[in-house]
């Protein structure tokens, strides 16, 4: 029998999730979003290449943790950088990366949005990197090597 499945290409696509997100919401909580959000637009998580918030929300521990996870930058947009023509942080934000794939999903406490990557994305051009303070990155570390 021949796997005519093995001939098919791997999916290239890369993904930018854009969270919004209450100061209350756990890592897990975003971790779950996230994953959800991947599941369901039919995308795995190898494909996540940022996760992208508005810059206000630097220094959260909860996006140290869930970059973490998945092993991805964690980029910070401001006002200037984002259109304007999307509502909402995690649409907007996602929106700024390519083409929004997977609209506004709701947590408890949070929502996520995905977009595939433009061709011409570079991560390093999008919105600037977080910048943790020396205990936020010992903390995330600690309890990301402990489990949830």
């Amino acid at each position: 029998m021949t796997a005519y499945f093995a001939a098919l290409p791997p999916r290239t696509d890369r993904i930018v999730a854009g969270i919004g997100f209450a100061s209350a919401v756990r890592s897990d909580e975003l971790v779950a979003l996230v994953t959800a959000c991947l599941s369901e637009a039919g995308m795995t998580p190898d494909q996540l290449t940022a996760i992208a918030t508005h810059v206000r929300k630097q220094g959260a521990s909860q996006l140290a943790a869930l970059a973490a996870h998945f092993d991805v930058p964690l980029r910070l947009l401001t006002d200037d950088d984002l259109s304007g023509d999307v509502p909402g942080v995690a649409e907007a934000v996602a929106a700024e990366a390519g083409t929004l794939v997977l609209p506004k999903r709701k947590s408890a406490l949070a929502t996520c949005a995905l977009a595939r990557c433009a061709p011409d994305f570079a991560v390093t051009r999008f919105g600037q990197p977080a910048a943790l303070s020396r205990a936020t990155a010992a903390s995330t570390l600690s309890t990301s090597i402990a489990g949830p």
